[in-house]
């Protein structure tokens, strides 16, 4: 009787255990995607302007065909799912596209990764001044170190003349903690399709300013490429992967980007971070891995 009855316990440990493996790899997959952008972008030599448009363009549409194949019976049902408060987080998640690769475009590859570590602990600010969630002691602690590690990297930058580049970083990391707060606000809501509009949005803001005229082809599969890897398929493994894993989990995983990210350019570009992001860069990583040592602990006990 009692071998019975926790036999179903046991493939439920199963399930869970493949599904939370599952999560991790979508998340490691979508940080490992998230890291080739500034490869693009630094083969491109288009102005920003443009590649915001193309970059944004070609990710909401890799995203709607992905939308349109997944609930090809109603279409609408995606969209009809974002509430009002995600409407008003569009321009939001807009902003932070264009805070992005404003960003790859004023300063290193490595100088966006060192602020994009703040990830996890902007969210967890937010989760606590948004819907309420209780932020561990432990938490503020690292996140104080996390800043004080991004002070001194900006520190280095402004005398380096590119603290605009760290500034534009920052503004991304926000943007994006407001979209994984807004996911966990409301579970339900499609994100792919809120990011098709955030593409659109971006893409129509850009357009003005953009100019096509000497767009070659090989630009053009370069922003193809950009838009539909950093924005579609990225996007939806990761949100696929919060799905099945706890959303701080998943942030401090998507911090792979940060390590993988500047080595890609330093490999192909020969692109070194000053001295002074790489001692803030410590300082942040030292954060982290106090933040995620302490969560272990905290789930052995």
């Amino acid at each position: 009787m009692t071998a019975n009855a926790s036999h179903p316990s046991l493939i439920d440990d199963r399930k869970a255990r493949r599904s939370r493996w599952r999560g991790i790899a979508y998340v490691a997959l979508a940080a490992f995607l998230w890291s080739t952008a500034g490869i693009w972008v630094r083969y491109l030599t288009l102005d920003v302007w443009t590649i915001q448009c193309g970059r944004a363009f070609f990710g909401a549409l890799s995203l709607f065909i992905y939308v349109a194949w997944v609930d090809r019976d109603n279409i609408i049902r995606p969209f009809a799912t974002i509430p009002f408060a995600g409407f008003v987080i569009v321009p939001i998640n807009t902003v932070g596209m264009m805070a992005y690769m404003q960003a790859l475009n004023w300063t290193t590859v490595a100088n966006v990764m060192i602020v994009y570590t703040t990830l996890p602990f902007i969210v967890a600010l937010l989760g606590w001044l948004w819907i309420r969630e209780r932020v561990a002691m432990r938490t503020m602690f690292a996140s104080a170190i996390a800043l004080s590690g991004v002070m001194f990297m900006v520190g280095g930058s402004y005398q380096a003349g590119n603290v605009k580049g760290d500034m534009a970083s920052f503004v991304m990391v926000l943007s994006f903690a407001a979209l994984v707060i807004l996911a966990r606000r409301h579970p339900k809501m499609s994100m792919a399709a809120h990011s098709i509009l955030s593409g659109i949005l971006c893409a129509a803001v850009a357009w003005p300013l953009s100019d096509f005229s000497h767009v070659t082809i090989r630009d053009l599969v370069l922003l193809a490429v950009l838009g539909s890897i950093t924005i579609g398929v990225a996007n939806v493994l990761y949100m696929r992967g919060v799905a099945r894993i706890p959303a701080a989990e998943a942030g401090l995983i998507g911090l792979l980007d940060t390590v993988i990210a500047p080595l890609w350019v330093f490999m192909i570009f020969s692109e070194r971070p000053a001295d002074g992001a790489i001692i803030g860069g410590l300082i942040v990583l030292g954060a982290v891995v106090y933040q995620i040592l302490g969560e272990r602990k905290q789930k052995a006990a």
